[in-house]
């Protein structure tokens, strides 16, 4: 045999095992692709499901039924809207309400100037105190936190500082 026969029957067993090889690594990629497109139809059969029952459960119906029968709450009465002026301060004692005074409430007209309001009380003014609430509610504390956080630690030390890009960590 010459030499360009055995040349040419070499390369044709190695073309035929890396055609072998490919088939079947091919049939493998197969499988997984068939494997993940049945995944991700599942996975959108469960949002699907998720989405319903987050629909179901913020029903505000529902809810309204829920929070009057387990906590208790009702619509809100006359009686129970008030002014900033009236809402106690952490420490002081809430006003007593008499029970037996269920009648309509009393309607007070009274406007202050600035200057008068800043004389008459100690209190901090409407303004702060709604800003004060505003941003406790829009920014709550941590949970667990007994203390609101220091505002020269913007650092969480747990995680490390989220704002810097991922390159440079």
């Amino acid at each position: 045999m010459r030499a360009s026969s055995l040349m040419w029957l070499a390369l044709t067993v190695a073309v035929g095992a890396g055609l072998f090889m490919l088939k079947y690594k091919v049939q493998g990629l197969e499988r997984d692709l068939v494997a993940k497109q049945m995944q991700i139809q599942r996975d959108e059969s469960a949002i699907r499901v998720l989405q319903a029952e987050w629909t179901y459960l913020n029903d505000p119906n529902r809810l309204r039924r829920l929070s009057e029968e387990h906590l208790g709450f009702r619509a809100a009465a006359p009686q129970n809207v008030t002014n900033l002026d009236a809402l106690p301060f952490r420490g002081e004692k809430p006003p007593q309400v008499n029970a037996s005074a269920s009648a309509a409430p009393e309607i007070h007209a009274e406007i202050r100037t600035p200057a008068s309001a800043a004389s008459n009380t100690n209190r901090p003014s409407v303004l702060s105190v709604a800003f004060a609430r505003l941003q406790r509610l829009l920014v709550p504390s941590p949970a667990g936190a007994a203390t609101p956080p220091r505002a020269e630690n913007t650092r969480d030390s747990n995680i490390g500082d989220l704002r810097s890009p991922v390159g440079e960590r």
